[in-house]
């Protein structure tokens, strides 16, 4: 450790000699001490033992400026070729935080804050795209991955037993949720409904639905539901394929409409209304309107939106 004023006085040759090497001592520590420099210029380097930061002095040598960490690679920092920043970004009023285009021939500003300082937040996603993607937060709105357009297919589920089949782990983000079937039939006559949850479990209540099944030429019957979007069937056996989508317009509310081909029995089936959650969604559950009808064959998969 060692400091020095940078200034050689006049002096006898042995202290003149002690003199600057002290000064060069001062230089290849980068100035490093528990406080900062006495005499103190414009640019200069303070390794800071007592916290373990790298500093520069500002432009107008009135303060340091944190570069990084004394004990982490690059300083903490991301390389040039790529790395890992953990913690939160500061940004300075009138600072913006920028990235390089396609080409590196340019850098393209993505927020520069106005008047007061900014904690950013970065978050890669996960390998399936499933993570929050936040690129920005800042008090006065989000720019983030997850105000672009997002859709994630699950791997889907195979209907061939059980009297349910949740999908659950819905991410918050999700305003659309379309829920496809194939080839799915039970072994009883129970019709095919869809339910919604959250984090207090799938609700089997408060439905406000209607579904319709049409049988033949210019007939067709109309049932209205309290228990879940249902898909009218008839026959055990019957193959249903279809898809219900379902938006999220405000809150907790959710509307949707779809319909099925229910192939064996003749006929096919439609669905639509709105529930409100008690939370925000996070799983969904096909089963059927008694509950007790078993799955025997088909596929089921769902697709999330945001």
């Amino acid at each position: 450790m060692a400091q020095h004023d940078y200034i050689i006085a006049n002096q006898s040759g042995a202290a003149f000699r002690s003199d600057l090497n002290n000064g060069l001592a001062a230089i290849v520590s980068n100035n490093s001490g528990a406080a900062q420099p006495s005499t103190t210029y414009a640019y200069m380097w303070w390794a800071d033992t007592n916290t373990g930061l790298l500093k520069i002095r500002n432009a107008a040598n009135n303060g340091f400026i944190t570069v990084g960490s004394l004990s982490a690679t690059n300083l903490g920092l991301l390389s040039l070729a790529g790395g890992t920043l953990t913690g939160n970004l500061t940004l300075n009023a009138q600072s913006d935080l920028r990235l390089a285009d396609a080409d590196s021939s340019n850098w393209v500003a993505l927020q520069a804050p106005a008047t007061v300082a900014t904690n950013l937040t970065l978050t890669l996603p996960s390998a399936d795209g499933t993570a929050d993607q936040a690129l920005i937060t800042n008090a006065s709105g989000v720019l983030s991955f997850a105000s672009r357009a997002r859709l994630v297919r699950n791997a889907g589920i195979s209907s061939t037993s059980g009297t349910s089949i949740d999908f659950v782990d819905i991410p918050s983000w999700a305003r659309r949720i379309t829920v496809m079937l194939l080839a799915v039939s039970t072994n009883g006559t129970s019709g095919v409904q869809i339910q919604l949850g959250d984090s207090g479990g799938i609700e089997t209540t408060g439905y406000s639905t209607s579904g319709t099944a049409i049988t033949g030429t210019n007939t067709c019957g109309i049932s209205t539901f309290t228990s879940g979007f249902v898909m009218l069937g008839s026959l055990a056996g019957a193959s249903r394929s279809g898809a219900i989508v379902f938006n999220n317009i405000i809150g907790n509310y959710w509307v949707a409409i779809g319909n099925m081909d229910e192939q064996g029995s003749g006929q096919a089936g439609y669905t639509q209304g709105f529930k409100e959650l008690s939370a925000t969604l996070d799983r969904v559950r096909v089963t059927t309107i008694n509950g007790t009808d078993a799955f025997d064959a088909g596929f089921v998969n769902i697709i999330y939106e945001g």
